[in-house]
């Protein structure tokens, strides 16, 4: 860095997200869920930012409405992580 340049510094933190979810599917719904799933995961990435994950999770299409739109299918256990660093 030249002597005359500024160094940018940030306090912000940064911040990520994940979320995990257990399901069993029956073998024979797996390739429709699972294509679905691919689908879902597109969509999940293209919400803006993707940064308000308790957001998406009150009102997106999450993995949890995917799985009760195939006949009633839940999920056994969901989780959301966060990191900041």
């Amino acid at each position: 860095m030249a002597a005359t340049e500024t160094p940018i510094q940030s306090v912000l933190p940064y911040v990520s997200w994940s979320s995990l979810t257990i399901a069993a599917i029956p073998a024979d719904a797996w390739p429709l869920v699972f294509g679905s799933m691919q689908a879902l995961k597109g969509h999940v990435q293209e919400y803006p930012g993707c940064q308000k994950l308790e957001a998406f999770l009150e009102r997106g299409y999450t993995l949890e409405r995917l799985l009760a739109d195939f006949g009633g299918m839940a999920a056994e256990r969901s989780l959301v992580m966060e990191k900041v660093f």
